[in-house]
């Protein structure tokens, strides 16, 4: 009785993987057909579809988020819940919660002057009731005060380049005047 238990589970469990592979074979091949992606190729690709958006289209988005959440929170709250970081990097001076995917988006220096210069604008609207206009005014602030520093540096730095640049041509004249007046004075040398 007993090595026939075993046979019988032998063979059934031979059946069983030739069956397994036999769906998986099909079920590939259909999947490949159809055009359907695997589920690992689909979850690899979901954070790279849109590797950069157009300019404004990332401030644009930002604005409504930050105007949706002004109509149902304060500020305090609605800033936690939108934004992730503040980085305060050229690439990225803060990081918005996108609220379809949750996933953190990272807003440039000239991303987030557009996104504060949109809500700047939402504010001067008078179709907002007053604390939803207050909320949005907070905002813009806040965008102001982590982007300022950053555009206060890059004109800090431009000045430099330009005071640099300024001396080095004077440099550079000052350089040309002195070997002129040595050909000057070799010119008048021989004659004497």
């Amino acid at each position: 009785m007993k090595d026939s238990n075993r046979e019988w589970i032998r063979r059934t469990a031979g059946r069983g993987v030739w069956t397994i592979c036999l769906v998986l074979l099909v079920a590939g091949c259909r999947t490949r057909k159809s055009g359907d992606r695997s589920l690992l190729e689909r979850l690899e690709s979901a954070g790279h579809r849109q590797a950069s958006p157009k300019p404004g289209e990332l401030a644009e988005k930002g604005r409504a988020e930050i105007t949706d959440e002004c109509a149902k929170q304060s500020f305090e709250t609605a800033s936690k819940g939108l934004i992730v970081s503040e980085i305060g990097l050229h690439e990225d001076v803060f990081m918005l919660r996108d609220l379809v995917s949750y996933g953190s988006i990272g807003y440039s220096l000239d991303e987030a002057l557009r996104l504060e210069s949109m809500l700047r604008a939402e504010v001067g609207r008078q179709t907002r009731p007053a604390e939803q206009a207050a909320c949005i005014e907070r905002f813009a602030e806040h965008l102001e005060a982590l982007s300022d520093p950053l555009v206060e540096g890059d004109q800090r730095l431009k000045e430099l380049d330009a005071t640099a640049f300024k001396d080095a041509a004077k440099e550079a004249d000052r350089q040309t005047e002195e070997r002129l007046r040595a050909a000057d004075k070799a010119a008048e040398s021989p004659q004497n």
